[in-house]
C-alpha cells in the first residue's frame, strides 16, 4: 500500500457515511495523511403548476431554494464531523458543493491532487449495476487509488 498523504472522502449524509469517515479516518491516522470530508448536492429542477423553478436536492423531498439545501447539508456535514472526535493531529477539512457526485469528486481529487479517495459502495446487484453507480464511475475515472467501503450487507434470502 502506498504512503497515502492526502485522502479524499466522500460521503452521501446517509447513516453509512459515519462507517465510511471511521474507515478514512484510521488511513489518516496510520499514514498521517490529511483529509477532506465531501458531500456532493445533486439538486434537481422541476418546474411548478405556475412554470416557476423549484428545487429538489437528492435526499429531501421538498422544496427548497439551493441556498437552503447547502446550508442544511453542512450542517449534517458539520455534525458528521463532530461525531468522528478526530485527533489534533489530523489535518481534516469538509465541503459541501454543487453538482453530479461522480463528476465533481473526480475533478476535486484532481485539483487537490489526491492520493487515494474512500467512498461507500452499496452492494448494489441487478439492474442497478448495468446502470452504474457512483462508486463505479469514481473507480473508474480516479486519478488515483479508490478505496470502497462495503456499507450495506446483500440481504440473504432465507429457505425455511
Amino acid at each position: 500500500m502506498d504512503n497515502y498523504k492526502n485522502i479524499l472522502v466522500a460521503v452521501d449524509l446517509s447513516e453509512d457515511s459515519e462507517h465510511v469517515c471511521r474507515k478514512a479516518l484510521r488511513l489518516a491516522q496510520d499514514h498521517q495523511a490529511s483529509l477532506t470530508l465531501v458531500y456532493v448536492a445533486e439538486i434537481f429542477y422541476q418546474m411548478s403548476a405556475s412554470y416557476d423553478p423549484l428545487f429538489y436536492p437528492a435526499y429531501e423531498d421538498i422544496a427548497l431554494d439551493e441556498e437552503e439545501i447547502l446550508k442544511i447539508s453542512q450542517t449534517r456535514m458539520d455534525e458528521l464531523v463532530q461525531s468522528l472526535a478526530v485527533d489534533e493531529n489530523i489535518e481534516l477539512y469538509n465541503k459541501v458543493i454543487v453538482g453530479i457526485p461522480k463528476t465533481e469528486i473526480v475533478e476535486l481529487a484532481e485539483q487537490q491532487q489526491v492520493d487515494l479517495i474512500v467512498c461507500g459502495s452499496h452492494g448494489r446487484n441487478g439492474i442497478e449495476l448495468l446502470l452504474g453507480s457512483t462508486a463505479n464511475a469514481i473507480l473508474h475515472h480516479a486519478p488515483c487509488d479508490v478505496l470502497a467501503v462495503r456499507t450495506r450487507k446483500k440481504q440473504r434470502i432465507n429457505s425455511e
